[in-house]
């Protein structure tokens, strides 16, 4: 056990002897002796009322334990922002808290996840998000204050214990004070495919019932989305389709583009004319359901994408006080 670090650390007692290489069923990948992965989770929240929970947890079946790296930090500004960057948090249930950049916990760090044995779990509660050593500063022009994405590679010479393994995990509280009112949760994934497909939304269908409030609990349900482009050298752009169950095309709009290392959030209507979070106008009208209320599928498809280059394109759907991570399937390319 590492001491001093922020992570739980557990490490083999002895070297292994030198190894063929594994074979590995795609998307794992050979690396060395060892079968990797790569997973990202886009438009993480720090700050000004919330927090994220990182979670890295192996199976108490796997035979073995599995290695987890960092192996990018970056704000919503990508590799268009080149100055200080870093992230405050702590252990849950520890008070101390540590600022920590992508130097601290990429591999070999003193702040690395390192491996993780069958059934352990490593948690980070990550607080803030920080500008400058001191995590004083105010996020600089264009940034937004309190987001962050953050890549992983996950590793393991036995390909079946890797794909046993969950992806890291991200849950997203939102505080009032030191009290969470609501969060939700979603794991870490990552595709090369220009397409992802989001099933299962539901979306107010008329600007009139839409957005409405009682008290503070809106009465529809309304749906954002957050792209992170990954291991691209240049911007990435697309497009989103919204389709009813019938797979009819009921309306589209650009995702417009995000620089390296980025990330952008958008709300997928608009809240009023002009929003500038909102990919489809406010007076977007859908076909309703019997309910009121529109069901159907996201699609989202990007173009610029590079050999080796990667986007996440991530859905939550809010109701009332509820905010719910959607299931993203993500497709290979036709």
């Amino acid at each position: 056990m590492k001491q001093g670090t922020l992570f739980a650390v557990s490490v083999l007692a002895a070297a292994l002897p030198a190894m063929a290489a594994p074979t590995c069923p795609s998307p794992q990948i050979v690396q060395g002796n060892n079968c990797t992965v790569y997973t990202a989770l886009g438009w993480d929240a720090a700050g000004t009322g919330t927090a994220s929970l990182l979670t890295f947890y192996v199976p108490p079946f796997v035979s073995a334990p599995v290695n987890f790296a960092v192996t990018a930090l970056s704000s919503s500004l990508g590799s268009a922002y080149t100055g200080y960057f870093g992230i405050m948090g702590n252990v849950p249930g520890q008070s101390v808290s540590q600022i920590l950049t992508l130097s601290d916990i990429a591999a070999g760090g003193p702040d690395s996840t390192g491996s993780v044995g069958p059934g352990q779990q490593v948690q980070i509660l990550i607080t803030q998000v920080c500008w400058d050593p001191t995590c004083t500063s105010a996020a600089p022009a264009g940034a937004v204050p309190n987001m962050f994405s953050i890549q992983f590679s996950q590793s393991s010479p036995n390909s079946t214990d890797l794909s046993l393994t969950p992806s890291p995990m991200l849950t997203i509280q939102f505080l009032s004070g030191n009290r969470v009112t609501f969060e939700e949760t979603e794991s870490a994934t990552q595709s090369n495919s220009p397409y992802s497909f989001i099933p299962g939304i539901n979306l107010g269908a008329t600007p009139e019932g839409r957005y409405v409030y009682t008290g503070a609990a809106v009465n529809q349900p309304f749906d954002a989305i957050s792209v992170s482009n990954l291991n691209n050298p240049y911007p990435i752009s697309g497009t989103l389709t919204i389709q009813d169950v019938n797979a009819k095309t009921i309306a589209t709009a650009p995702v417009p583009a995000i620089s390296p290392g980025g990330a952008a959030g958008y709300l997928v209507i608009g809240r009023s004319p002009g929003d500038s979070l909102g990919l489809l106008p406010s007076s977007t009208v859908l076909p309703a359901g019997s309910d009121g209320i529109f069901h159907g599928t996201l699609l989202v498809s990007m173009q610029g994408l590079t050999p080796g280059g990667a986007c996440i394109v991530l859905a939550q759907e809010y109701n009332g006080d509820t905010m719910l991570n959607l299931p993203v399937l993500l497709s290979s390319a036709p």
